[in-house]
């Protein structure tokens, strides 16, 4: 392997990030075991012991599938309405300026803050995690696809209607492949959101999930296992971080972000 491909593998694994986190974790571990800081937290070795024993027994790994299943329709549904509004709102300027003022005003509430009015609605199964989580990845996605929208380069529009597309075919062939790649920074912004809500949900009234994992084990007073929960939450949102990292820079690829980016 050349000097330029293992420099490629190093960039990629981060060597220097996760150098960085196992320093982090020996001074956990030396602190801890001194007992220079709270007993309620167990040094990092008892942690990933809880860890890899939830992992292999299903105590954790369990619990991915609900937590995904809820995370993806959310944020799905959230996609599709976001980028539905946020074209109409960038294409029509009747259209948002009678929606803006809704949108102002709905767009700063803490989505936590309608955990309550989801349970009342849809219980405290499936459709109140889903409703949160739609909500606050909605907000995201639609300013970026409505800014995307409007900053599409007027002559490009032009091009289009001097060449006989109708007003569909612009929409497909111009505005959203023009729009995409800030539609994806608003997309990758809504993932990480929607994961916090989906735990947070989860953690508040869900009855299955991680949140529900890691609030059951606090109550149960197993600490390990609680950080454990936590720590494995926090894994599974850097994997989907890094995969619809390498997804947007392959997929949008002519995006000026894109262009020198090694992803």
């Amino acid at each position: 392997m050349g000097k330029g491909s293992q420099s490629r593998v190093l960039q990629a694994i981060n060597v220097k990030g996760w150098a960085f986190v196992l320093l982090v974790t020996a001074l956990l571990e030396a602190v801890t075991r001194a007992g220079l800081i709270s007993e309620y937290f167990p040094p990092p070795t008892e942690i990933f012991g809880a860890l890899f024993g939830g992992i292999v027994s299903g105590e954790i790994s369990g619990q991915v599938g609900a937590t995904l299943l809820a995370y993806a329709e959310g944020l799905a549904l959230a996609t599709v309405l976001a980028v539905f509004v946020g074209v109409l709102m960038g294409t029509f300027r009747t259209f948002d300026n009678a929606v803006k003022v809704v949108v102002e005003l709905l767009r700063p509430v803490p989505a936590v803050s309608l955990i309550p009015l989801a349970i009342l609605l849809f219980g405290l199964g499936y459709g109140m995690r889903v409703s949160v989580i739609a909500f606050a990845a909605f907000w995201p996605i639609l300013i970026n696809t409505y800014y995307g929208v409007r900053g599409i380069d007027p002559v490009a529009i032009d091009t289009a209607r001097n060449f006989g597309l109708s007003r569909a075919a612009i929409l497909w062939r111009v505005t959203l492949p023009s729009a995409l790649p800030s539609i994806a920074t608003g997309f990758r912004t809504s993932a990480a959101i929607a994961l916090v809500l989906t735990i947070t949900a989860e953690l508040i009234a869900g009855n299955s999930g991680i949140g529900y994992y890691v609030a059951q084990t606090e109550q149960a007073a197993q600490l390990p296992e609680m950080y454990a929960g936590i720590l494995f939450a926090g894994i599974l949102g850097y994997a989907l971080n890094v995969l619809f990292r390498k997804i947007e820079g392959k997929a949008l690829f002519w995006g000026a972000g894109y262009r020198n980016r090694a992803t």
